[in-house]
């Protein structure tokens, strides 16, 4: 077992480690009001982030969605009935899904949105 600490190849400089921030580089996004739809390639999910431990879903729009056009990166919070949906179809990175409300309910005074999670054949 070697003790001795390697040294880089000639020319080579150290790359400096990301800030481990729950930063993104992305757009957010809220996600769709009835009616609405969100459809993209499912880049990245980040499960337990935020304030709730809530899963951050990073998407590239395929179609363009309220003020952002398609191909731009984007991140939304999803929902525990998103997380069922995609684990239930098995949906894994780099396959292009779309998010809709499809309904919306009343519940403690407030108003609150059913989704629907679509992926390809």
């Amino acid at each position: 077992m070697a003790t001795d600490q390697a040294n880089p190849p000639e020319g080579f400089t150290k790359a400096e480690a990301p800030d481990q921030t729950d930063d993104y580089d992305t757009d957010w996004i809220e996600r769709p009001a009835l009616g609405d739809l969100i459809q993209g390639i499912l880049l990245a999910r980040k499960e337990d982030r935020g304030e709730y431990d809530t899963t951050v879903l990073e998407l590239r729009l395929t179609e363009p969605y309220g003020e952002v056009d398609a191909d731009e990166c984007v991140a939304m919070w999803s929902t525990d009935g998103i997380d069922v949906q995609l684990d239930q179809e098995g949906v894994e990175r780099g396959e292009e899904i779309a998010i809709t409300c499809d309904d919306t309910y009343q519940r403690d005074g407030q108003e609150r949105r059913n989704y629907a999670v679509y992926t390809r054949e």
